[in-house]
């Protein structure tokens, strides 16, 4: 066979560290630690937005979250942008797991299949509210193997998340989408294909049939974890770790113990996701596609789990902001190449395209990495820019937010986020990271002498021509990509 093929594997809410080839010491993951040893390994990966739809359609579009208008969840990706699977000629192409930009259940976006995961968020944000109830494919799964929707609204009956994490393995939902992509691959093997999987964990709700895999009482807990917000850190910063410690998920994250058991779950989620990429990629061999196959794993963004004593993303922290990112090209090397240096993950579209040998169209905004993969040029990184659109109802106004805005929380954020709130950050080469916030909050931090981001360094004289370098560096790039969000000047 001398067609090239793809299979891009991304999770949600996955930590760069939780990879032994970016220094986990902890979680489980052999057979991601088995593909990084035949892969080119981005150890410094970002995404373009630290939050699940922002970053998925970034992923697939090669675009900035400002130019393919998504730049919060729940809203729908516009039909005339367009996605990896309709700039493939002569590709069969599949799109399996969460989608989360739009309509869950209907194939769309040039994508020939489409296997669906997820049946609330399709009712969430469906794009036509008139048309008829569909159920998600795992949904029709369960139904045949006996289960109960366990939700309901009205008289719409749909399983939730937490339904397939109290199941056997067998039934759960990375089991559910590696049989799908062994039926592909078993189907395509005779002809090019592009196969995207996105599992939903290691996302909330941080549960799966690993729960007690890992003791708690081993949990060693992040290095920052006792970090104190003072008066000066951002206030979004402080009400994300005071609602963290009042609520938190499923349980308050009140003290040690329960951060334990936290982390101790999501450890489990991402040894369990582990284990059925490691099913994807024994089809892969089973169906003999390992020689013309690029293998890409990725997540959407990271999560804070317990560092600073935060939870959760939407913050420009590095446990937020990046992620894994592998490239293993059987026609290039086998061999382990790490690549040391800021990327970001709108370089994703146009890498696997001229790995295909496929044209780069002109919309694009990312730039490709194949010559990287190559070995064609010596690479240290390139100036990554991220963007956050904070709105007031997802920050603080939401139900699950009451009682918890005490006085000295509830005024500065109702003045600092009366309405939405643009940020933008740069994460040049040489290891320095400033964010601008419409609050005036900004940020200014050396990674390569505070690489916990302990030290907010953006009042002090000795750094304004940093500042003065990086703002420059931002409104570069706003006016390359047309960002019109506007910061106040120096």
């Amino acid at each position: 066979m001398n067609h090239r093929n793809v299979i891009f594997i991304f999770t949600d809410q996955q930590r760069f560290d939780t990879l032994k080839v970016n220094g986990s010491r902890s979680a489980q993951a052999p057979n991601l630690d088995a593909l990084s040893q035949q892969s080119v390994v981005f150890r410094e990966a970002y995404a373009a937005q630290p939050v699940c739809t922002p970053s998925r359609a970034t992923i697939l579009t090669g675009l900035y979250p400002h130019s393919h208008g998504l730049v919060k969840n729940n809203q729908i990706l516009r039909q005339d942008v367009r996605c990896i699977a309709e700039h493939l000629d002569g590709y069969r192409s599949a799109y399996m797991g969460k989608w989360h930009l739009g309509n869950e259940t209907s194939r769309q976006h040039g994508f020939d299949e489409w296997v669906s995961i997820e049946d609330y968020y399709y009712r969430k944000i469906r794009d036509n509210v008139s048309e008829p109830e569909i159920n998600c494919a795992y949904h029709d799964f369960l139904v045949k193997q006996g289960f109960v929707p366990d939700g309901e609204d009205g008289e719409y009956r749909f399983f939730t998340r937490d339904f397939g994490t109290r199941i056997p393995a067998e039934y759960s939902k990375p089991a559910f989408l590696a049989r799908e992509a062994d039926r592909f691959l078993g189907e395509n093997r005779d002809r090019p294909f592009a196969l995207y999987i996105n599992f939903l964990e290691p996302h909330p709700p941080y549960r799966s049939v690993n729960d007690d895999l890992y003791n708690p009482d081993d949990i060693d807990l992040p290095p920052n974890f006792d970090f104190e917000f003072d008066d000066q850190t951002p206030i979004k910063y402080r009400f994300k770790a005071h609602y963290a410690k009042n609520r938190g998920r499923h349980f308050p994250l009140t003290d040690e113990k329960a951060w334990r058991k936290q982390i101790a779950r999501y450890r489990g989620c991402v040894t369990l996701i582990d284990t059925y990429v490691g099913e994807v990629l024994k089809s892969l061999a089973r169906h003999g596609l390992e020689d013309n196959t690029l293998v890409v794993f990725t997540s959407d963004h990271g999560d804070m789990m317990g560092d600073m004593g935060l939870l959760g993303k939407g913050v420009m922290f590095q446990p937020s902001v990046r992620v894994p990112l592998l490239f293993r090209t059987p026609w290039l090397s086998l061999q382990q190449r790490l690549i040391d240096g800021p990327v970001n993950l709108v370089d994703l579209v146009p890498t696997i395209l001229e790995a295909l040998d496929q044209p780069l169209p002109d919309a694009i905004q990312g730039k490709s990495l194949y010559p990287v993969l190559c070995g064609e040029q010596p690479f240290d990184g390139d100036d990554v820019f991220i963007q956050y659109h904070e709105d007031p109802r997802d920050l603080y106004r939401k139900q699950k937010y009451e009682g918890l805005l005490t006085p000295e929380l509830k005024e500065p954020l109702e003045r600092l986020y009366a309405e939405p709130v643009e940020e933008r950050s740069v994460v040049t080469r040489d290891r320095w990271r400033l964010t601008l916030t419409q609050t005036g909050e900004h940020e200014l931090y050396n990674l390569n002498e505070d690489p916990l981001e302990r030290v907010n360094l953006y009042g002090s004289r000795e750094n304004a021509a940093v500042v003065k370098e990086l703002r420059a560096k931002i409104k570069a790039w706003q006016a390359r990509y047309g960002d019109d969000a506007a910061f106040e000047q120096e």
